[in-house]
């Protein structure tokens, strides 16, 4: 092999790792920091969101999610237990008649 051949293997070796690690570096600067910083901007919104609904005063959201969610909650809950004291009130006399019935 001569000189020039190997001068221009060299040349060959140099310039791929060189457009390598620039091509490397550019996607790494420009795509993927974007994307971070993005991820980031993302969060922060999210962050920003739950602050805003766990804060007090904050504005109405926690009302307004106790008034669309916990009371109709409680109020089937109290429905449930009124039909409950019905179904325990009508055992309870058929219960009492059972046992008139089996003591006369």
């Amino acid at each position: 092999m001569s000189s020039t051949d190997l001068t221009t293997v060299l040349y060959n070796a140099v310039f791929t790792v060189g457009a390598t690690a620039t091509g490397f570096w550019y996607i790494f600067k420009h795509g993927v920091r974007n994307v971070i910083k993005d991820m980031q901007n993302e969060q922060r919104e999210d962050i920003k969101i739950i602050k805003h609904e766990v804060l007090p005063n904050s504005g109405g959201s926690l009302n307004d999610a106790i008034r669309k969610q916990v009371i109709p909650m409680v109020e089937t809950i109290v429905v449930r237990q009124q039909d409950i004291s019905v179904d325990v009130a009508t055992l309870n006399g058929k219960f009492e008649q059972h046992i008139r019935e089996h003591n006369a």
